[in-house]
C-alpha cells in the first residue's frame, strides 16, 4: 500500500500490519452500522472510527504487533481520496447545489483564503514572539506558517454531515455545509501548492495577488479537464449499442461501469499531471457523469455504479478516520508547546473569521437572510480532517531539499483533527437542538432572520409581511438549459426535462399563482413550487398575509431535499414524477380543455 514506518523507509508493510488494518476496517464498519441502526447521534460514525483506531493503536503497541506507521500522502491522495470526491460529485443534488452556489463559493473560496491567511499570519506572529520555537520550523517560517494555515483551512465535516443526514434540519444548512466541504478541500490544496512556489522567492502583497491568479487558473483548468474527459466518456457510451436481452453472450454492464470509473480517475490523473487540481477535475467529472453518462448505461450498471461509489466512499472515509486514530497511538510525536496549545484556538478563530464576515456580506444581498443560529452552526461544523493532515505530512523542507514533513506541525495538526472530530463532531446533535435548528425548514429560518431584524414573525402575531416571492430562474440557467436540451443531451445523453414545463403549468393552475403564459422567463420555477403545501399534509404555519402562500412545505422527503440515497438525476426524475402526481391531484377539471398528457401518453 505504500505505508512505511518511520525508520523503515523502503520496507514493505508487514503482513501483521496489513492484517491489523484490515481487521480494524471490518470492526469500524460493523460498529458504525450499529450506531446508524440505533440512531446514536451523539457519536457520529467518523468519531467512532477514530476512537476505535486510537484504541487499536494502543493495543497493538502494548502487545508489540505494529511498528510506528508513517502516513503516506501518495496513498491518501491517489487511492483513498478519489473515491470520496467522485461519490460527492456523482451523488450531488445539482439543483440544491447550484441554487446555493453563491453562498457556497463565498465560504469555500473567499472564506478559505481568509481562514488560511488568519491562521498562517497568527502562527507566524507567535514565531516572532517566540511563543513557537523557530527550531520547530524547517528554515522558511513565513511560508511554512502560511502553508500550515492553508492546510488547516481545509474542513472535513464528515462527522457532522452524518448527523445532519439523520436529523430533520433546514435544507439550506445541509446544502451549505456539504457544498462548502466539497469545494473547500480543492481550494486548500491549490492554495497549499501555490504557496510552495515561494520557498525561494521573497513574499509580498504582489505575491498574494499571484497566488490568487494562480488559483483561478488552476481551478478553471481543472474544471475544463474534468468536464472534457467526462463528456468524452459519455459520448462513447451513447454510441455503444447495447445488445437486446438474450441476443448476446456479452454482459455490457461491466464495460459500462469500467468506462465511467476509469474515465473519472483518468480525469484526476490528467489534472495532476498537468499541475492542476485532481480533486476539482474529479468532482466535476462525477457531476457530468451523473448528468449524461448515467442515462447511457443499462439499469444494472446504474444501480451497481451508484452503490459501488457509495460503498467505496464510505469505506475510504472510515479507513482514513480509523488510520488517523491509529497514528495518534503509534506515531513518534514531536511536541512544540506553542504549536500544540495554540493550534485549536487559532483553528476556531480562523473559522470564525471565515463564517461571520462572509455571512454579513451575503446577508446584504440575500432575500432570505441567514439567521444568527445558522451562522453559529456553520462556525461549529468547521472540523479538520484527513486532507489537512495529508497536506502537512507533505510539507516541503527548505533545510533538507527532497524531504517532506515538519514533525512538530504534524503533531499539532493531528491534535487539531482529533479534537475537532471527537469534540465538535460529537457535539453536532446537541448543538442543533440548542440552536433550535431541529425540525425546521428554510421558511422558518427566514422568519428567524426577520425577528433578528426587529420584524415580528406572522406565526407570532406580528404585522403582515406579504407573500413569499416565487423564485425566478436566472437568464444563465435558462440559456444553459436550452443549450443542454438542444445540443448537449443529443450528443452526450441525459434525461429529458420536457415534462418539467407541463408539471409547472399544472401546478401553477391548481395553486392560483399568477402567470399569463406569455413570457416564459416569468414562469415560476419548479423549485419554487416546492413551497406549495403538500395536498396530503396539514400546513404547519398560518398564511403570510392576505391571499398569500403558506410557507414552503416539502413535496418530497427530507432525504430528497438534502440529497437522498443516490442524489443523481434519477432521484430528481422520481421527484418530478411525484410532482406530476401532486399536480394531477390538485388540478381542477376543465370542461373546455382536455387534460394534458405526459410524454408516455398517460393523462
Amino acid at each position: 500500500m505504500g505505508l512505511v514506518g518511520k525508520g523503515y523507509s523502503g520496507e514493505a508493510v508487514s503482513s501483521e500490519e496489513i492484517t491489523l488494518l484490515w481487521a480494524l476496517l471490518i470492526v469500524v464498519i460493523v460498529v458504525t452500522y450499529l450506531i446508524q441502526r440505533h440512531k446514536l447521534n451523539w457519536i457520529p460514525p467518523a468519531s467512532c472510527a477514530m476512537v476505535i483506531g486510537i484504541f487499536a493503536g494502543i493495543l497493538s503497541k502494548v502487545i508489540g504487533l505494529a511498528k510506528p506507521l508513517r502516513f503516506s500522502p501518495e496513498v491518501f491522495f491517489y487511492a483513498l481520496l478519489p473515491p470520496i470526491v467522485f461519490a460527492a460529485g456523482f451523488t450531488l443534488k445539482k439543483k440544491q447545489f447550484f441554487h446555493n452556489l453563491g453562498p457556497i463559493l463565498m465560504f469555500a473560496v473567499v472564506g478559505t483564503f481568509i481562514s488560511a491567511l488568519v491562521f498562517g499570519f497568527a502562527t507566524y506572529l507567535l514565531v516572532l514572539l517566540k511563543v513557537v520555537n523557530i527550531t520547530s520550523m524547517a528554515g522558511a517560517p513565513l511560508v511554512e506558517c502560511l502553508m500550515y494555515g492553508s492546510a488547516i483551512s481545509s474542513i472535513d465535516p464528515v462527522a457532522t454531515l452524518a448527523v445532519l443526514t439523520d436529523t430533520d434540519v433546514p435544507p439550506m444548512l445541509y446544502n451549505l455545509v456539504f457544498g462548502e466541504s466539497v469545494l473547500n478541500d480543492a481550494v486548500a490544496i491549490v492554495l497549499f501548492r501555490s504557496l510552495a512556489k515561494f520557498y525561494d522567492t521573497p513574499m509580498g502583497l504582489s505575491s498574494l495577488l499571484g497566488v490568487l491568479v494562480s488559483f483561478v487558473a488552476l481551478a478553471l483548468g481543472s474544471l475544463a479537464i474534468g468536464v472534457a474527459v467526462a463528456l468524452a466518456a459519455a459520448f462513447l457510451l451513447k454510441r455503444l449499442e447495447r445488445p437486446a436481452a438474450g441476443r448476446s453472450h456479452v454482459d455490457g454492464t461491466l464495460y459500462e461501469i469500467a468506462i465511467v470509473v476509469m474515465g473519472s480517475y483518468l480525469a484526476y490523473l490528467l489534472a495532476e499531471l498537468a499541475g492542476m487540481s485532481g480533486i476539482v477535475a474529479l468532482f466535476f467529472s462525477g457531476v457530468c457523469h451523473a448528468h449524461y453518462s448515467y442515462y447511457n448505461i443499462g439499469q444494472d450498471a446504474q444501480i451497481t455504479l451508484r452503490k459501488l461509489s457509495e460503498f467505496l466512499a464510505f469505506a475510504c472515509e472510515m479507513f482514513v478516520m480509523a488510520y488517523l486514530g491509529l497514528q495518534v497511538a503509534t506515531m513518534h510525536h514531536k511536541f512544540d508547546l506553542g504549536l500544540f496549545v495554540t493550534g485549536v484556538p487559532l483553528a476556531v478563530f480562523s473559522r470564525a473569521a471565515n463564517v461571520f464576515p462572509c455571512s454579513f456580506i451575503l446577508n446584504q444581498g440575500l432575500q432570505h437572510r441567514m439567521p444568527r443560529n445558522l451562522q453559529l452552526m456553520l462556525w461549529a461544523v468547521g472540523l479538520r480532517g484527513a486532507v489537512a493532515y495529508g497536506l502537512v505530512v507533505n510539507l516541503p523542507r527548505s533545510d533538507a531539499p527532497g524531504e517532506t514533513g515538519v514533525p512538530a506541525i504534524e503533531t499539532a495538526t493531528l491534535f487539531i483533527v482529533v479534537v475537532s472530530t471527537l469534540v465538535m463532531g460529537s457535539a453536532t446533535g446537541p448543538l442543533l437542538t440548542a440552536l433550535d435548528l431541529v425540525n425546521k425548514d428554510d421558511a422558518q429560518l427566514h422568519q428567524m432572520s426577520l425577528a433578528e431584524d426587529g420584524l415580528a414573525s406572522p406565526m407570532h402575531g406580528g404585522p403582515e409581511l406579504g407573500r413569499f416571492e416565487v423564485t425566478i430562474r436566472s437568464w444563465t440557467h435558462e440559456k444553459f438549459k436550452e443549450l443542454d436540451e438542444l445540443i448537449l443531451k443529443p450528443l452526450f445523453g441525459g434525461n429529458s426535462n420536457r415534462t418539467e414545463d407541463w408539471v409547472q403549468d399544472a401546478t401553477i393552475r391548481s395553486s392560483g399563482l399568477s402567470w399569463d403564459g406569455g413570457d416564459d422567463s416569468r414562469r415560476p420555477s419548479l423549485d419554487s413550487l416546492h413551497r406549495l403545501p403538500h395536498p396530503f399534509q396539514t400546513p404547519v404555519a398560518t398564511e403570510m398575509g392576505s391571499g398569500a402562500l403558506t410557507p414552503p412545505q416539502r413535496l418530497t422527503s427530507p432525504e430528497h431535499v438534502r440529497g437522498g440515497d443516490d442524489g443523481t438525476e434519477a432521484a430528481e426524475a422520481e421527484e418530478h414524477g411525484g410532482l406530476v402526481a401532486v399536480a394531477a391531484a390538485l388540478a381542477p377539471p376543465h370542461d373546455s380543455q382536455k387534460a394534458p398528457s405526459t410524454p408516455n401518453g398517460r393523462t
